[in-house]
């Protein structure tokens, strides 16, 4: 091979990876802020209690962000913003709940602070996200994962624990949304977390707990 073959193949290498990083680049600092949470109205709590239930049947019905904003909120929103205080409680406070969403769009990670939706993925992942076929036929999931490093206090045992019993609670809240809002939900546990891990780009602090389709339910 000659010279000059060799060195457009080199070039078209380290173009290609030149690209690919801007791209990522590109996604990782595309951040883009929700429409406003409604916070006022809607069920009362006992009849959100009364219609709770997990879907396994969506339609194919899009989530529209106005909606996706206030189920965020609900699930681990802020809503003391003077103490930076949550919607759900934590271990010791510690916060170690982050959520993505991934839809047809790609995966978002929610920044509760900015109220706010951070692009990370632009290609759909849903059916990464569990064996249980079901999973991947919402127009969203909720994938929670936990950072371990925000659990110092406690050892690896103790903060995979109570980093599931955090998630779980956001998970209520998510379901009592769902009900008072005409959605459907399920909580599946059933999750290849390590390769969804990989997917995501976590740290080695963080790890998936949980992931949670949410939909308008299908009368078929």
């Amino acid at each position: 091979m000659t010279m000059a073959g060799i060195s457009r193949r080199v070039f078209l290498s380290i173009a290609s990876m030149v690209a690919a990083f801007s791209n990522r680049t590109a996604l990782a600092d595309t951040s883009s802020s929700l429409p406003d949470a409604a916070k006022n109205g809607g069920m009362s709590l006992l009849e959100a209690l009364s219609l709770r239930q997990s879907t396994r049947l969506f339609a194919d019905k899009p989530i529209d962000d106005e909606t996706l904003s206030t189920l965020l909120w609900c699930a681990f929103g802020i809503n003391r913003p003077n103490s930076g205080g949550h919607t759900a409680p934590s271990w010791h406070g510690a916060m170690e709940t982050d959520i993505y969403v991934a839809d047809e769009r790609g995966v978002r990670k929610f920044d509760p602070a900015g109220q706010a939706a951070v692009t990370i993925l632009s290609r759909d992942i849903r059916r990464l996200a569990s064996k249980e076929t079901f999973v991947e036929t919402a127009p969203a999931v909720l994938i929670y994962c936990a950072d371990r490093g925000r659990l110092h206090v406690a050892n690896e045992d103790q903060a995979s624990a109570f980093a599931h019993v955090d998630a779980g609670i956001v998970a209520q809240n998510v379901y009592l949304y769902c009900a008072s809002a005409g959605l459907g939900t399920c909580l599946v546990g059933g999750v290849d977390k390590p390769t969804l891990g990989k997917v995501l780009g976590l740290s080695q602090t963080q790890f998936v707990t949980f992931v949670q389709p949410v939909g308008y339910p299908s009368s078929g």
